[in-house]
């Protein structure tokens, strides 16, 4: 299933089709609590639990992020 928000794969055997994910806003960051901003715990399952294939795919991630900001500002 396509993200309703980014279009990107979510893989399949989610309980919502994608136009009740788009009502539901799920799998978005719209109301974000104080404690999700902290980067702690992310830093923790990073060292602890992530493989390598995972800390690749972040990495990746977050590089693509920061150069789309960077192109935008």
């Amino acid at each position: 299933m396509k993200h309703w928000k980014t279009n990107e794969d979510m893989g399949h055997g989610y309980q919502y089709n994608r136009a009740e994910h788009e009502q539901y806003q799920y799998n978005s960051l719209i109301k974000v609590k104080p404690y999700e901003e902290n980067t702690i715990r992310t830093m923790y399952l990073a060292r602890d639990i992530w493989t390598n294939d995972q800390l690749i795919e972040l990495r990746d991630c977050l590089n693509d992020y920061i150069n789309e900001r960077e192109e935008t500002q």
